[in-house]
């Protein structure tokens, strides 16, 4: 009997101590922001560059409406994308819950390459910052739903960083011309 009980109030313990997954936020601007310096070494800045630009006309549907600006010279390239939220319901029915929507700003030097992710938010009536979905005094604040939505945001950036650092750090195969 006194196991029974122990397991029990045990289960119940576990269920009320969930993790709570967080989103990287910048100390300055308290948002939500992902970040990272990755070394290329032997690559120019222009061979990165050029994988950078071929990696997002692949990893974008409409790569052309992602770009909002891109400097060769400076090695910059900025762009704004979104990608949908969706939530599974009990009955398993997938149900769409939004945008979010972020800014993608990558720099190039000589054997490195940095890549900011900015303004990553819940597209809204107003600006709903992604950083908000960690604010538990918040009185619409939904552990369930959020939870979900950050796991998502952090999947689609994961995935984002790993083909973007495959991409731009490595040189492209050469085909063989073998007529």
């Amino acid at each position: 009997m006194k196991k029974t009980l122990f397991t029990f109030l045990f289960s119940i313990v576990l269920s009320q101590t969930k993790a709570q997954l967080v989103l990287p936020v910048n100390e300055e601007t308290k948002q939500a922001e992902i970040k990272e310096v990755v070394e290329a070494t032997g690559s120019t800045k222009t061979d990165l560059y050029d994988r950078a630009i071929a990696w997002i006309n692949k990893f974008y549907p409409n790569p052309n409406g992602v770009i909002q600006t891109k400097n060769p010279e400076t090695g910059e390239i900025e762009g704004k994308a979104q990608f949908k939220l969706k939530i599974i319901d009990k009955k398993g029915v997938e149900h769409f819950e939004g945008i979010v929507g972020y800014t993608i700003t990558l720099n190039f030097k000589d054997g490195k390459f940095r890549y900011t992710i900015t303004r990553i938010h819940w597209k809204q009536a107003s600006y709903f910052d992604a950083s908000k979905w960690m604010d538990t005094n918040d009185p619409d604040y939904n552990f369930e739903k959020y939870q979900s939505y950050i796991k998502q945001t952090l999947d689609y950036f994961e995935n984002l960083k790993k083909e973007l650092v495959q991409a731009v750090k490595n040189p492209p195969a050469k085909k063989k011309d073998d007529w």
